[in-house]
């Protein structure tokens, strides 16, 4: 009794802090009924799986785009060595602040006849499904919802996981077409403001990711169903999944980069990925690049980023002197989620592997697209994205097109986005398919030589739930289900 009590003591704690920082991020005119605070309605807790879902892929990014060498420590011996990480704040916000609020949401939903909320709940929880997954393999779900009365529930294999992730996208999907809902979604909405459409195209599109993962699982008739969600899918920029900070709360990624420009450095650009932007891989400088990154001798004429696990050779910061901060590193930049330019590529790519490595004509433009798309949104001249696409490294035409050229550019516009991970799993991190991937220097022992494919468990839950968690728990180097 004295466990759950405590456990209750530090959830109550918890509430009041998401309620504050919900409150924070959308201003004073939320209407919360002060005398109901232990009975959140459907507009206060839909902004809270919202907000902390961002916060807990950034959290997860830290570290997973540093395994995929986006970024780097500037400590010889960090993150980018694959030095074991538990993840443990994207964890808390998954188990404490997303789960169990989204379930309240759709059991509310229903008791009131409120479907489009329970869509979007269905939507976002799959979305978390599938971020706890790429970082554990397996993970609790169907024991998870309360753990005041289960503090050890029990961990569901990938492939369950995965099955979840689809059954919710396709009820989802079905709330959100209800012509009728008591409750609207409005501005508590933090993505799309109450337009329940986009959240159904988010839907198909999330669909279309998580199929890519399975299809090596399914077989080759999942590229058909992928293409068909992405037909339904994401179609625009203006569409896509992403928390907009504000002056409230800031991007965490600015916050970084705020950090790193008063002296406290925590991370910088890897060379992986500035090599792939300067023109030293690809023959062509990517006009992203300045948007991204400043040099520190402005008369150097190359961007260099920080050798892998080296924390050495950098001639790079976050912040921009021209744009202050850069794009990915404003005080209010968006933190990405699924984007149509990450939809494009997955066609491409899909388009590719369905024609049995074959490129066509609609793989090329749906590569060509997921290219100009990310470009356009950064803020890219039109002049020289143009220039950009009729570059040969990248102009390579139909007949020509490979996967490599595909997930290049793939990486490329998943700067600070874990699903990046899933990529380079997918093709066994593979230099072949990504140029210039390599082990990093200091690379952690314990991997014996091989990449990282997972992380640990956090170790509050190893305490908590230690049976399931020696149950579940393998040795970093091994590749999960989904991967095999």
């Amino acid at each position: 009794m004295k466990k759950i009590s405590v456990y209750n003591f530090w959830l109550i704690a918890l509430l009041a802090l998401v309620l504050g920082s919900c409150k924070s991020f959308l201003g004073d005119d939320v209407n919360i009924d002060p005398n109901r605070t232990s009975d959140a309605p459907l507009n206060t807790l839909t902004p809270t799986i919202m907000f902390y879902s961002a916060e807990g892929t950034q959290k997860a990014a830290v570290v997973v785009n540093s395994y995929v060498q986006h970024i780097g420590s500037v400590t010889a011996g960090g993150f980018d060595a694959q030095n074991r990480n538990t993840f443990g704040g994207t964890w808390d916000d998954i188990y404490l602040s997303i789960i169990p609020n989204a379930n309240e949401i759709i059991k509310k939903a229903r008791a009131s006849e409120s479907p489009h909320y329970a869509g979007i709940a269905k939507v976002v929880l799959a979305y978390n499904l599938g971020l706890g997954t790429s970082l554990w393999e397996n993970i609790p779900y169907k024991e998870a919802d309360n753990q005041l009365t289960n503090l050890q529930p029990a961990y569901d294999a990938q492939e369950s996981i995965y099955a979840d992730i689809l059954r919710l996208l396709d009820e989802a999907i079905a709330d959100l077409s209800s012509p009728t809902t008591v409750f609207k979604p409005g501005a508590d909405d933090l993505i799309y403001k109450g337009d329940v459409a986009k959240w159904a195209k988010l839907a198909h599109s999330l669909k279309a990711r998580y199929l890519l993962h399975l299809a090596k699982k399914r077989g080759p008739g999942t590229y058909a169903e992928i293409l068909a969600e992405l037909s339904q899918g994401i179609s625009a920029n203006s569409e896509d999944f992403q928390l907009v900070y504000n002056d409230r709360n800031l991007s965490r990624w600015h916050q970084v980069a705020l950090a790193n420009n008063t002296g406290n450095f925590t991370t910088n650009f890897s060379a992986t990925f500035i090599n792939l932007m300067n023109g030293t891989i690809q023959g062509v400088v990517d006009p992203r690049l300045p948007l991204h990154a400043f040099k520190t001798a402005a008369a150097d004429s190359v961007y260099y980023g920080m050798n892998p696990g080296a924390a050495s050779g950098a001639n790079v910061r976050y912040n921009n002197g021209t744009v202050f901060f850069g794009w990915q590193f404003a005080q209010n930049a968006p933190l990405q989620m699924l984007t149509y330019s990450e939809c494009k590529f997955i066609e491409a790519e899909v388009r590719i592997l369905q024609n049995g490595g074959v490129p066509t004509p609609e793989a090329y433009a749906a590569y060509q697209e997921g290219i100009r798309a990310n470009m356009a949104k950064m803020g890219v001249a039109t002049a020289d994205i143009n220039a950009f696409l009729s570059h040969p490294s990248i102009n390579v035409g139909a007949g020509n097109l490979t996967l490599s050229n595909v997930i290049t550019e793939k990486y490329k516009a998943l700067f600070l986005n874990p699903e990046a991970w899933n990529d380079l799993r997918r093709y066994d991190y593979s230099d072949t398919i990504l140029p210039g991937l390599a082990l990093p220097a200091n690379h952690n022992p314990d991997l014996g030589g091989q990449w990282i494919q997972r992380g640990h468990y956090p170790d509050s839950e190893a305490a908590r739930n230690a049976d399931n968690v020696a149950r579940n728990t393998k040795d970093l180097n091994v590749k999960m289900w989904i991967f095999e």
